[in-house]
């Protein structure tokens, strides 16, 4: 059996670099995860709503561990890793990160809008302001969120980040940088993207870690043209969410010790003390999936994707579930609900969306030149 070492991560990062401050070392790639990974962290009635005042993150990472509640805060869900709680106040404890001052953080779910939004803001000694918007949490309606990408000229997620970035341009001086992960990573890019000309300046970099592009007809445009040259995206070596939809080029590829789609947890990205550590190019089941989904993509009428997305999530929240740990927890039952809500579909539109499932099937199968068991990456034992 093959022991593989595990590859140094942020966790590491942290214990290199915590206890230099930005003064003697700048502002990097991987400050910027870290900064948008602690925007998952459940710092609610911790941290204030506002831009005025704000709270060390020491103070904040001092009292989320203390907190009464502090278990139930770690618990972020199936989906996301809860080393992000160690995380926080490991960042809270460092001289790198705790003296960050915390501002501004929001989270707001609204069903019936169907959307997941939060954010927060850190104002760094010396190294300006870093906005970072949080990308997926465990709820279904995020996740719907961003299947409505495929067809909505913008997603309400991406409305509150226009807003949330304009009133921090507006309550902050000098130099801005704005990240996400995950779908985070759009919203920073179209937030930016959309701002006057005038505050469009003051954005010094805009990070992309992993986030869910655009339509070609966006990125075509005079906004996201003007921000193009500040825009560092950086995908693991097997990106499945960053592959949806298009991008400019030239981004970073990082080496990942994770296989296939965990890929997209940021812990199993490999770091080194000011970079990550780069691959040449993206997987090569990565790029057929790029390829794949996106000529399935194009070959959709709006109209079909609207449809599809609706009665994918619509069979989901048969379940009754409102997030992936709720319907992980009684998989069999919930599996059974869910095919049982989708044969009872119209026969034309439970038929319709099996047809475009097989289509994307073919596709994708057709770009790896044999099966869709191509993309999988090789077991190694």
């Amino acid at each position: 059996m093959e022991n593989k070492k595990k590859k140094s991560d942020i966790t590491d990062y942290m214990k290199w670099r915590g206890d230099i401050p930005f003064s003697a070392s700048p502002f990097n790639e991987i400050d910027a995860l870290i900064f948008c990974q602690l925007s998952y962290a459940d710092i609610s009635r911790i941290a204030g709503s506002g831009f005025s005042g704000g709270k060390r993150l020491s103070e904040i990472a001092a009292a989320f561990e203390t907190a009464p509640d502090a278990d139930e805060r770690r618990d972020l869900g199936v989906l996301l890793d809860p080393r992000t709680s160690d995380l926080l106040v490991d960042a809270g404890k460092s001289a790198r990160f705790g003296g960050a001052v915390v501002r501004a953080f929001v989270d707001e779910y609204d069903e019936k809008r169907g959307e997941q939004f939060s954010a927060v803001t850190f104002s760094l000694d010396g190294e300006g302001t870093f906005v970072a918007f949080r990308g997926t949490d465990d709820t279904i309606v995020g996740w719907k969120e961003d299947f409505n990408l495929a067809f909505m000229e913008s997603v309400p997620a991406q409305d509150s980040a226009l807003r949330y970035l304009s009133r921090a341009m507006a309550e902050t001086e000098g130099t801005v940088r704005v990240g996400g992960h995950s779908k985070g990573g759009n919203l920073a890019i179209y937030s930016a993207a959309h701002l006057p000309e005038m505050e469009k300046a003051r954005i010094a970099e805009i990070f992309n870690f992993d986030g869910p592009g655009f339509r070609e007809s966006d990125l075509a445009s005079e906004e996201f043209a003007s921000i193009k040259e500040k825009i560092r995206s950086f995908f693991p070596q097997f990106s499945i969410v960053g592959m949806l939809f298009h991008h400019f080029g030239g981004y970073s590829v990082v080496e990942s010790d994770e296989k296939f789609i965990m890929q997209h947890n940021p812990f199993s990205w490999a770091a080194g003390p000011h970079s990550f550590v780069r691959k040449n190019s993206l997987d090569e089941g990565s790029e057929v999936f790029f390829r794949g989904f996106n000529r399935w993509f194009a070959a959709l009428s709006e109209n079909q994707r609207k449809q599809f997305v609706e009665t994918l999530f619509g069979v989901i929240e048969s379940s009754g579930a409102k997030t992936n740990t709720e319907l992980s927890k009684d998989a069999i039952k919930n599996a059974a609900t869910i095919v049982r809500s989708f044969s009872a579909l119209d026969p034309e539109i439970r038929d319709e969306s099996a047809r475009l499932i097989r289509a994307f099937v073919k596709i994708i199968s057709s770009e790896a030149g044999t099966s869709i068991l191509q993309l999988l990456p090789p077991i190694r034992t």
